[in-house]
Parts: C-alpha cells; sequence; structure tokens
C-alpha cells in the first residue's frame, strides 16, 4: 500500500478537487493508497524538517504539499520519499511540479470579455508567483493584440507569506480610477473576493461601483 503525505491549505477549492483527484485516480488504477493530509501549520511553526521527519516516522512514500522555494526538498529524497510540489509560488527544478497551463488560462479570460464587447480590461493578482504573472501576461497580451486601443491596467501586490492580506485603500483607489464598465481577471478567488470586498465598502460609501461576477471559462 502507498503511503502519501498531502501537504496543503485545504480550506482552498484546488486544494479539495486535487485529493478528490487523486483518491478518484488510486480507485480507478486499482491501487491502494493511503492518503494521509497535513496542515500547512507544522511546515510554518516547524519548519520543513519537521514535515520530512513526520513522513518517515509515517513511513510515507511520497509528499505532494506546497513548500516554499527556500525549503531544503532535497531531504525528501535523502530520506527516499518521493515529493512533488503543488503550484503555490514559484515551480521547482530539483522535484516534479503540480501545474497548469496559466498563460492559456490568461488568454481563455481575456477571449471571453472580449466576445462580451468589453473595450476596457484590468488584472488584479500578486507580483513574483508563477500562476498570477504568467495568467496576467497570457491576459495583457490577448488584449493588446485584439486593439491596441483597449485600456489595460494591472494591480499586483508583492509575494508575501499572508497572501489573504490586502491594501483596502490601495484596492479602492484604483477601482475608482478604473475607465467603466471595465472587465477585470484576478488570479485567483481570493483576490477575486478582495475585489468584491473593496465595491461593497465603496458602494457603502456612496461610490457606487457594481459588480457582475461570471463564471469562468473552463481551463481547469
Amino acid at each position: 500500500m502507498a503511503r502519501v503525505i498531502f501537504l496543503t491549505d485545504f480550506s482552498e477549492a484546488y486544494a479539495r478537487e486535487l485529493l478528490l483527484g487523486m483518491a478518484r485516480y488510486a480507485h480507478d488504477t486499482a491501487q491502494a493508497w493511503s492518503l494521509c493530509r497535513l496542515p500547512l501549520s507544522i511546515r510554518d511553526k516547524f519548519g520543513i524538517e519537521a514535515v520530512v521527519e513526520w513522513a518517515v516516522r509515517m513511513k510515507a512514500d511520497a509528499v505532494i504539499g506546497q513548500f516554499y522555494n527556500t525549503d531544503n526538498v532535497g531531504l525528501f529524497r535523502e530520506n527516499g520519499i518521493i515529493a512533488i510540489a503543488q503550484d503555490f509560488k514559484k515551480r521547482f527544478t530539483t522535484i516534479p511540479n503540480i501545474t497548469g497551463p496559466h498563460h492559456l488560462a490568461g488568454r481563455m479570460a481575456a477571449e471571453y470579455f472580449l466576445k462580451k464587447g468589453f473595450r476596457n480590461f484590468a488584472f488584479y493578482g500578486t507580483r513574483g508567483i508563477d500562476f498570477s504573472d504568467e495568467r496576467c501576461q497570457g491576459f495583457r497580451e490577448t488584449v493588446e493584440q485584439a486593439n491596441p486601443d483597449f485600456t489595460f491596467s494591472s494591480l499586483r501586490s508583492g509575494a508575501q507569506n499572508d497572501l489573504w492580506y490586502y491594501d483596502t485603500a490601495q484596492l479602492i483607489t484604483w477601482l475608482q480610477s478604473l475607465p467603466k464598465p471595465v472587465a477585470i481577471m484576478a488570479c485567483d478567488d481570493n483576490q477575486a473576493y478582495h475585489i468584491t470586498e473593496a465595491c461593497l465598502q465603496i458602494e457603502g460609501g456612496g461610490g457606487g461601483i457594481r459588480v457582475f461576477r461570471t463564471t469562468k471559462p473552463s481551463w481547469g
């Protein structure tokens, strides 16, 4: 029986769907996998060494998780454990990565908005994180190729450990400065929530920004 430890943020839909996909794969291939969920607090409080120690104690065959690029992921190999990095901040070159076609996701979002007739576009994300940077690039390039006269603006905060944190005042000022109507792509659900909350604050203050949320195109 393969023992796999899953180290991630289980409050995110992406992580839950990934875990479900792993369980479905094990079932469909008739493989007996033992999946153990490990909270990120173990890594954040005690370091990657504690995760490795736990994996050794559990006699794990593999660890799939969110790792910082400063983590010494080579410790897993030294202990005979396979390590696979979940899309988090930057891709690793020394271990496999679970990632996606983020540039394509940005292009698909832009094409969706273009078909809706928008002429003003904006991107809200985090600078220095691969999935956000690549989605922004695909989004911006597609808009520019469609018509150089279309407006494009981006607000991207610097990468940090607390990805939930954002500058409310800065976001509100930026949203108010955008020409309307504007199609905004957020790099992920957290950033989309920030935009919604900021618009509600503007509305409460008499600013009157209405938000029309759309279902994202199916890019996986």
